[in-house]
């Protein structure tokens, strides 16, 4: 098949026909059709051959020349290709300054709207004159269109210079256009141009407040929200205030939009926070609302607007414990919608409706969805924990879950049992009665695995089995996978061991033995502990590890204290993405990002771009302590009244030593090599994580990121991307230890006139030298000249 690509010399000539053609078309009369059907096509024609790349800046003058036409069309062709051609060349722009005046003062609306845009987004710094002046002029004009536009043309004509706009007045014109201009179209674009030059906070007033709200029917659905944010802003001054503004916006409940709905209710429920009985009526008013909003529109909206009830049930339960049939599933919700509805039933059930709802969950537990499954027997247990202690049945009805004999309820059905008896151990012999027979080779997931470990060390006396079942997984310790199985498995080898010495003498031995050689820092730790123990004091040793205390349950769990921490900061950021996340903004948002008014050196953002950086930034706040590098010291042995020891026919250390000391040197290979795709992957991959380390800058006269890399590369630190002002640079660094060939990574954000930095560093690997790297690169930082 030919080619149809065309040569340069064809481009060319292409390009000299399109001259011709714009000259003899320049001379036509501006409301010839059959001359502007004509211009229309070249016109089409020129920015065809401006998409695919060819010089087409030759044609300028010609293309002013006809924009004289006033077809509206040819217009917006001849616009586009000014606007393009004027930002990369400015000399060309000023050639099209008089035809655009011209046009800014045409009898057509659309046209003189059209040549305020044009104008306003040439972006040359010449020309700004030339634009404030059609702005101002756009905004007293007479038609609503170029009003709105020149609105907008205000906010790029701040973003090239910002005191242009300031001291000629526009501000000024678009505050009193915010409250009296009679095109909702209009107001809207001053209000969100104001917002984004001089904040909401300097809008939250009683004459623009009022004057929005009193209008709000007329303005599209995003105005309207952002005039709900701005109501949420301005500060009530008293009831009359508060029940006004509800009187205002109560129509709004009704509306079809989800932000509007969410924004009003947002609204209400923040002016009333000081009044609890009209508090309590706003909830009670803005559930039937929620509610249809929540069961229509699309799978996305659905679930927004029931994260937001889920919010509101966990903030007032007993307000919605009569509506929770809503909560129960139904054939169009999602996987998502449906495990937000679990934790709402959980949060409403109560003394009149638990019986109901765990009936309703339990017909969820055979759903062929297996994550809904496992979250319907975690409700269950919740359910149980939360329950007051004269609701019968409840964990019985857990416990039949085992007899369906499907494997991941069984497993999710064991762990919902063992929170249940480390809170509530009065059901432990039904409970043990109901799991006795459960081989732990029949059990895959790790934390079911634990869960069942823990059962048999904790009420090994009651179960005949529980040695036997723990035999095979001691005899071939190394190989369970989880290191917290290995952890449980000491435990309960140790428990089993004062309570059926006989049976587990051999296996108690061989178990200490394995754990003092594991791999993993916690499963030594714990089996050098139990040996200490023993050799210490046997009876001392079995008042520890069998210290089960009835009286003393564990009633708060660690989840439980996380959600409290956060449920207030969440709550105050409500219709925002805090609520679907569950977190507050803080550990999403990066607070040194930069703004749309931020204006960033091309040169910069292109070398952040070049080295991928951009796509590399760490939302992620999980966080791993990190233990003292330095070795373990040797206990002093005492004596004991029994030499248990013998018994167990296990030698262990006094002082295992660590696999994980670090070694006797550490150095960074001097010229490391990685691409940006595997610095991208290592980042997400690395399981060793340290976040929020700082370091203090000699100086705050830190001129550029060159100069930091510079400073960095000679110590075998290498950077993969950096950029921003210097107030705010960024960078990302990597580097790799000699020794062992693990992989160290750094994102860094350093503020050169504060003199500090702060940065987030991982390992791709076990981070043998994780401590001591951070410690060079943090002596590195503060060494910048």
């Amino acid at each position: 098949m030919p080619s149809t690509a065309k040569s340069p010399s064809k481009r060319a000539d292409d390009v000299a026909e399109l001259s011709k053609a714009l000259k003899l078309l320049s001379s036509k009369q501006s409301d010839d059709d059959r001359a502007n059907a004509q211009r229309r096509h070249v016109l089409r024609r020129v920015l065809n051959l401006l998409t695919i790349a060819v010089d087409v800046s030759k044609l300028f003058p010609d293309v002013v020349l006809n924009a004289h036409t006033v077809d509206v069309a040819c217009k917006k062709l001849i616009y586009a290709y000014i606007c393009h051609h004027a930002r990369r060349e400015r000399e060309l722009a000023t050639l099209a300054v008089n035809a655009l005046q011209k046009d800014c003062a045409s009898a057509n609306e659309t046209i003189r709207g059209l040549a305020i845009r044009s104008i306003a987004g040439l972006g040359v710094d010449d020309l700004i004159e030339y634009a404030t002046a059609c702005v101002m002029a756009g905004l007293r004009d007479a038609g609503g269109y170029p009003r709105a536009v020149a609105a907008m043309g205000a906010l790029k004509v701040y973003d090239l210079n910002p005191s242009a706009v300031r001291e000629t007045g526009i501000l000024d014109a678009l505050r009193e256009m915010l409250v009296n201009d009679t095109d909702a179209g209009v107001v809207g674009n001053c209000l969100i141009v104001l917002r984004e030059i001089d904040g909401i906070e300097s809008l939250a007033t009683k004459p623009i407040v009022y004057a929005l709200i009193n209008r709000i029917k007329s303005f599209s659905e995003w105005n309207q929200a952002l005039i709900l944010e701005l109501v949420g802003a301005y500060e009530i001054q008293n009831k009359d205030e508060t029940f006004d503004i509800m009187n205002a916006l109560e129509s709004r409940l009704s509306a079809p939009n989800s932000a509007i709905v969410l924004g009003t209710v947002k609204v209400f429920l923040n002016i009333t926070l000081e009044m609890p009985d009209v508090h309590q009526q706003v909830l009670e008013r803005i559930k039937a609302p929620l509610f249809t909003l929540a069961n229509g529109g699309t799978v996305e909206t659905s679930y927004a607007v029931w994260a937001h009830v889920r919010l509101l049930v966990k903030r007032a339960p007993i307000l919605f414990s009569t509506d929770y049939k809503n909560f129960y599933f139904r054939g169009s919700d999602s996987g998502a919608v449906k495990s937000l509805k679990l934790s709402m039933l959980v949060a409403v059930a109560d003394a009149q409706n638990t019986y109901d709802i765990v009936t309703e969950l339990t017909e969820y537990v055979t759903d062929a969805d297996i994550g809904i499954a496992r979250a319907a027997v975690r409700a269950v247990g919740e359910i149980a924990l939360s329950a007051a202690d004269d609701l019968e049945g409840i964990v019985d009805r857990l416990l039949q879950y085992f007899d369906l004999d499907i494997e991941h309820v069984t497993a999710e059905t064991i762990i919902s049992v063992v929170n249940v008896l480390r809170k509530r151990p009065k059901y432990a012999v039904q409970c043990v009665q109901a799991i006795k027979n459960i081989d732990l080779i029949d059990v895959v997931p790790s934390r079911a695995r634990g869960a069942l470990v823990w059962m048999y060390g904790e009420y090994g006396e009651d179960i005949p089995l529980a040695p036997y079942f723990i035999e095979p997984v001691l005899t071939n310790f190394g190989d369970e996978p989880s290191a917290n199985v290995r952890s449980q498995l000491l435990s309960s080898a140790m428990k089993l061991f004062f309570k059926r010495a006989p049976e587990m003498q051999a296996m108690l031995g061989a178990a200490l033995l394995a754990g003092s050689c594991d791999t993993n820092q916690e499963v030594r730790d714990l089996a050098s502990l139990y040996y200490r123990l023993l050799e210490r004091d046997v009876r001392a040793a079995e008042k520890v590890v069998n210290s089960r205390d009835k009286s003393s349950p564990i009633y708060t769990f660690k989840e439980t204290v996380i959600e409290d921490e956060t449920f207030d900061k969440v709550f105050n950021e409500f219709n925002t993405l805090s609520v679907l996340y569950e977190r507050p903004e803080v550990k999403f948002v990066d607070p040194d990002a930069f703004t749309r008014r931020a204006r960033v050196d091309a040169d910069e953002m292109d070398d952040i771009a070049a080295g991928g950086g951009g796509s590399l930034i760490d939302h992620s706040m999980d966080m791993i302590d990190l233990g003292d590098t330095d070795e373990e010291k040797a206990s002093a042995s005492g004596g004991s009244a029994v030499d248990l020891l013998s018994l167990l026919d296990v030698d262990v250390p006094a002082a295992p030593q660590s696999v994980d000391a670090p070694p006797a040197v550490f150095a960074l290979d001097p010229l490391p090599a990685l691409d940006s795709t595997s610095f991208q992957m290592k980042w997400t991959s690395a399981a060793v994580v340290a976040t929020g380390l700082q370091a203090t800058l000699r100086s705050n006269a830190l001129a550029s990121a060159a100069q930091v890399t510079q400073h960095l590369a000679p110590r075998g630190v290498a950077t993969m991307a950096s950029g921003g002002p210097s107030n705010a640079m960024k960078f990302y660094f990597y580097a790799i230890d000699n020794g062992n060939r693990e992989i160290f990574l750094v994102e860094a954000l350093i503020d050169a006139t504060a003199r500090a930095a702060t940065f987030t560093a991982k390992c791709d690997g076990r981070g043998t030298n994780f401590v001591a790297f951070q410690r060079l690169f943090a002596e590195a930082l503060s060494s910048i000249p």
